[in-house]
């Protein structure tokens, strides 16, 4: 039978020992987790954006069509792109709502960009109309060029919002968690 003065030391080593080690991969677990969190709401925050900065490229070219200083035929090439642009950020944004801390945010920007996608259809509609000489509803094409500038222009403003709002819960969870 082993002797006791040797064996409670180390039964009281080891317990110590199990708990330290518990203790380090508990901090380490938190850490990678709150790294993750920053670099997922860093992401969400980017993807904002450059969504934000192509919508503002795609309104002004809006505007001047709206504006009758360029023809509606021109802003066609600049649709497509803004579409193709999207459909990338919505991807990209879809990606990001695996992550569970930043889920529910990247899955309101992708539908306000999807609200953005509505809008740039409006204005494709509405500027084929403008561009068709034949068409008795040219009224209608700038009504409908109008309202897609309009909507266009509302879901940029949810886009940077939103986007305001991620950065300021990243500042504040950040704080909160001291690093």
């Amino acid at each position: 039978m082993p002797d006791t003065r040797v064996l409670l030391p180390l039964v009281v080593f080891f317990a110590l020992g199990a708990a330290v080690l518990w203790l380090v991969w508990r901090v380490v677990l938190a850490g990678g987790r709150a790294r993750r969190e920053r670099v997922s709401a860093v992401a969400v925050a980017e993807l904002a954006g450059r969504t934000e900065r192509q919508l503002c490229d795609l309104i002004a070219v809006v505007d001047n069509v709206r504006r009758r200083k360029i023809a509606p035929q021109d802003v066609e090439v600049s649709v497509l792109e803004a579409q193709e642009a999207l459909e990338r950020t919505v991807e990209d944004a879809s990606a990001l709502c695996h992550d569970p801390a930043w889920s529910a945010v990247a899955a309101a920007l992708v539908a306000d960009i999807h609200r953005a996608e509505r809008a740039i259809d409006l204005i494709d509609h509405g500027a084929r109309l403008l561009a068709d000489v034949a068409a008795v509803d040219a009224g209608e094409g700038e009504t409908a060029v109008k309202r897609g500038y309009l909507n266009l222009v509302h879901a940029r403003e949810a886009i940077r919002e939103r986007r305001e709002a991620i950065l300021e819960e990243s500042r504040t969870r950040r704080r909160t968690t001291g690093d």
